[in-house]
């Protein structure tokens, strides 16, 4: 089963956060709990296109998604999405 498909221990949420962390995929995350506090360290911390807290597997159109390192390069859905297909150019005449 590859690492990043196995149950892991952990000591502390900095060991959970750099385990989660030191793979080569980010597409999405899930963190069980109910410290609010906690939710939001671990949204911040890990480096996934999805975090998803108490749930899983739920998107919806309006907002982005995409992943991190090797789960991919940019972003589809929403105005998100639509920026990868844009250039932006500022003119001053």
């Amino acid at each position: 089963m590859p690492a990043s498909t196995r149950v892991r221990r952990f000591t502390d949420e900095a060991e959970a956060f750099r385990l989660a962390n030191g793979v080569r995929l980010g597409l999405a995350a899930g963190v069980r709990t109910t410290d609010h506090d906690r939710a939001v360290r671990a949204t911040r911390a890990l480096h996934t296109g999805i975090v998803w807290v108490n749930t899983h597997g739920t998107t919806v159109s309006e907002m982005p998604h995409g992943g991190v390192g090797h789960s991919g390069h940019g972003s589809d859905l929403s105005l998100a999405g639509l920026l990868d297909y844009t250039q932006v150019k500022h003119v001053k005449l």
